[in-house]
C-alpha cells in the first residue's frame, strides 16, 4: 500500500461499509466458494467502488464470509455503494446479504504477509451495526444518518430503530436505509427480541404504560392467515414510530397467536396495559378487518372500527398498508384515546416527578383548550423543569412550542419570544435529531421568523420520521398552506384527517384558507363551523371576513361582536396579528379587505401596529 494512503489511515476517520452473506456457515464448502465469487461479482460492479478503486482511496478487508469496504471521502460513498450492490442482488435471489455503515477511526496494521492493511474502532462498529440486520438490510450507525439527513434527498430514507446492545455489553444506535426499491423495511430480529425483553422487563417494574398489538384472528384461509400476520406487523411498526409509545415487539406478541384467555391475561404475559386486537373476514371479493383497543387493567373498550375493503379494487398488500396506517394514526394520535388513558393513568404527580413523556401529554392536554392563562401555567412549570434536568430533548420542545405559542398568539409576548422559541427548539434537536416532535418545533419557529429556506428543509425532515403522525402533518401542511402553497399544504392535512376521522377541528383551517384565496366564501364559512378552538378570535375573523365579501351584513355584524368580545382593541392591530401568519400567503389584504366590509375599522398602513 503506499505510504501516502498508510497515512491517511492514521489520520482520518473513514467510512466503512462491512458486509457478509447470511447463512453462509450452514452452506457446503464449494456452495461457500460460489456465493463468495457472486458477490464478488456484485461488488465490483458498483460504479462508487470502482471510482474509489480508480482513484485509490479504497482499502478492500476480506472477512471470510463477506468484506469491509473502506472509503475516505464522505460517508455517502458507502451508502452509494450499498444501494448499488442492492439493486444488483436482485439478480441473485440466493444471495442474501446484510450490510452495516459507519464513520469512524482506523489505524494501519501489517498482517502476516506483510501487507499493510487497516483495523480499529471505526471497523468494528460498522461490523457491529451490520450484525444488527437480517437478510437485505442497509443499517447506518447514527454517526452516518446524522451526517446523511443534512440533505434533503436521504432524508426519507432513514428510518431510526433505536438503541440496541451488541458484544460485550457495547450499544449501538442503529438506522434502517430503505426506499422503494432497495433496502428491508422490516424491523431487524435482534432488535424485535430486544425490544420484547425490554418491554416485559420494564412493564414488570411498572415504569411503563406498554402497548401490545395481538395476533390478529382470521377465517383460516392461507391468503387472510398472511394477511393477518402482516397488519400486526406493520400496526406495530407504525405504533413505535411515536416516542411516546412503548411497544411491544411484533416476535413477542406473536408467541400468543392461538392462545385463548382474555384481554387482561394476554396483556399480562406480555408486560402491556393497553392491547390492539382484531379479526378479519372475508367473504367473496370483500374483506372486513374490524380492531378494538382495550385498557386491560380497566377493562374498558377505548376504541373500535371496521374496515371494509373490495379486493377487485384494490391489491391486498394496498389494502393491509391503508388500514393498518389508519388504524395506526387513529389509536396514536396525541388527541386520542390512548393518550388520554395514558395520561389519566399517570396520576397526579408533582412536576418534580414527570417523565419526558408526561411533559409531552401536558402540553397535548393545554393544547386542547388553548387560552392566554393555560399557556401562562404550563410555561412557568415548563422552565423550572428545563432548570431542573436540561437533558430531555422532549421537555424542550416542549418549551419551544410553548415559545412558539406565545408569539403566535400574542400571549404576553415581547422580541424575545422567537428568540427564545429558536434556542429551546435547536437544544430539543441537538439533544435527539430523530425527535419528530422536536423538528416539528423547528420547522414552526423558522415559520413565524420568516426564513422559509430554513422551514422547508425542517418540515420535509419532521414529515418523513413518522408520515403516520396525523397531528404533525397537520400542523406542518397548515404552515404550509400559509407559505402560498394552497394545494400541496391543503392536501397533506386532507391526508391526515383522511387517516384520522376523530382529527383536531383546527386543521379544517387548511382547506378554508385554500376556499378563500380562490374567492368561495361559502366553502370557507362551512369549514369555519368545523373549527373547534375555544377563545381563539381566528374562527369568528373569518367568519366576519367572509361575511364581509358576501355582503351578509348581519352575520358579518355578529361575528365582528363575537370578535370584539374576545379581544376589544382586535381592530388596532388587525393587521400585525394577521401578519403573523399570512406574510407570505397573499391572503393578508383579502382578510383585511373582507373585515372592513364587515365594519371593522382597521387602520390602512402599519404604522398603528403594535410592537411584537
Amino acid at each position: 500500500m503506499p505510504t501516502e494512503i498508510k497515512k491517511k489511515i492514521e489520520l482520518e476517520v473513514v467510512h466503512v461499509l462491512f458486509l457478509d452473506i447470511v447463512g453462509y456457515s450452514k452452506r457446503l464448502t464449494n456452495e461457500q466458494q460460489t456465493l463468495i465469487d457472486q458477490l464478488n461479482q456484485v461488488v465490483r460492479s458498483s460504479e462508487e467502488f470502482q471510482s474509489a478503486e480508480a482513484a485509490g482511496r479504497l482499502i478492500k478487508i476480506p472477512t471470510g464470509d463477506g468484506m469491509a469496504l473502506v472509503f475516505y471521502k464522505s460517508p455517502a460513498q458507502p451508502v452509494e455503494c450499498a444501494l448499488e450492490i442492492s439493486r444488483a442482488l436482485k439478480t441473485y435471489p440466493e444471495l442474501r446479504v446484510r450490510m452495516g455503515v459507519h464513520s469512524g477511526p482506523v489505524s494501519a496494521v501489517t498482517d502476516l504477509n506483510d501487507r499493510t492493511n487497516a483495523a480499529g474502532i471505526g471497523i468494528n462498529i460498522a461490523q457491529r451495526v451490520m450484525d444488527c440486520g437480517d437478510a437485505g438490510h442497509i443499517l447506518l450507525s447514527k454517526r452516518v444518518a446524522e451526517d446523511l439527513e443534512q440533505y434533503g434527498p436521504w432524508q426519507p430514507q432513514l428510518h431510526d430503530l433505536g438503541e440496541v446492545e451488541v458484544k460485550h455489553g457495547v450499544r449501538v444506535h442503529v438506522f434502517n436505509l430503505y426506499n422503494q426499491e432497495l433496502g428491508n423495511p422490516e424491523v431487524p430480529e435482534k432488535l424485535r427480541q430486544a425490544k420484547g425483553h425490554t418491554a416485559q422487563a420494564i412493564a414488570g417494574r411498572g415504569e411503563e404504560l406498554w402497548v401490545a398489538v395481538l395476533p390478529f384472528k382470521s377465517s383460516g384461509d392461507a391468503e387472510m392467515e398472511s394477511f393477518a400476520n402482516g397488519l400486526g406487523e406493520d400496526i406495530t411498526t407504525g405504533l413505535s414510530r411515536f416516542r411516546y409509545l412503548s411497544v411491544v415487539a411484533s416476535a413477542s406478541a406473536s408467541r400468543l397467536k392461538g392462545e385463548t384467555g382474555d384481554e387482561h391475561a394476554l396483556g399480562a404475559k406480555l408486560g402491556a396495559r393497553y392491547v390492539l386486537e382484531g379479526s378479519i373476514r372475508k367473504g367473496g371479493s370483500g374483506i372486513r378487518v374490524s380492531a378494538q383497543l382495550v385498557d386491560t387493567q380497566t377493562g374498558a373498550q377505548l376504541w373500535a372500527e371496521t374496515y371494509n375493503r373490495d379486493l377487485q379494487a384494490t391489491s391486498i398488500f394496498a389494502a393491509q398498508d391503508d388500514v393498518a396506517a389508519r388504524i395506526v394514526a387513529t389509536v396514536a394520535d396525541s388527541y386520542g384515546v390512548l393518550v388520554h388513558s395514558m395520561r389519566a393513568a399517570t396520576g397526579r404527580k408533582d412536576d418534580a416527578d414527570l417523565t419526558p413523556v408526561e411533559w409531552q401529554f401536558q402540553y397535548f392536554a393545554y393544547r386542547e383548550q388553548i387560552t392566554p392563562s393555560a399557556h401562562e401555567i404550563l410555561k412557568s412549570r415548563l422552565k423550572r423543569a428545563a432548570e431542573r434536568d436540561d437533558r430531555q430533548s422532549d421537555l424542550w420542545a416542549c418549551l419551544a412550542q410553548i415559545y412558539v405559542d406565545e408569539y403566535a398568539f400574542g400571549f404576553q409576548g415581547d422580541a424575545t419570544s422567537l428568540d427564545r422559541a429558536l434556542a429551546a427548539a435547536r437544544r430539543a434537536v441537538e439533544l435527539d435529531r430523530a425527535n419528530q416532535f422536536a423538528l416539528v418545533a423547528l420547522a414552526q419557529v423558522h415559520f413565524f421568523r420568516q426564513d422559509l429556506a430554513a422551514f422547508r428543509p425542517a418540515v420535509e425532515r419532521a414529515m418523513a420520521l413518522n408520515p403516520l403522525n396525523t397531528d404533525a402533518l397537520g400542523i406542518l401542511g397548515l404552515q404550509i398552506v400559509h407559505t402560498g402553497e394552497f394545494e400541496r399544504g391543503t392536501a397533506i392535512v386532507r391526508r391526515a384527517m383522511e387517516l384520522n376521522a376523530n382529527h383536531a377541528g383546527w386543521m379544517h383551517f387548511a382547506p378554508l384558507w385554500d376556499h378563500f384565496h380562490k374567492g368561495e366564501y361559502e366553502q370557507a364559512l362551512e369549514c369555519a363551523n368545523r373549527v373547534d378552538v375555544p377563545g381563539l378570535f381566528w374562527p369568528f375573523l373569518v367568519m366576519a371576513s367572509a361575511c364581509g365579501h358576501l355582503g351578509r351584513r348581519a352575520e358579518a355584524a355578529a361575528a365582528v361582536r363575537d370578535l370584539l368580545a374576545l379581544d376589544p382593541e382586535f381592530a388596532a392591530h388587525a393587521r400585525s396579528y394577521v401578519g403573523t401568519w399570512h406574510f407570505a400567503s397573499g391572503l393578508m389584504d383579502p382578510i383585511l379587505e373582507g373585515l372592513r366590509k364587515a365594519g371593522l375599522s382597521i387602520p390602512e398602513n402599519r404604522s398603528a401596529d403594535p410592537p411584537r
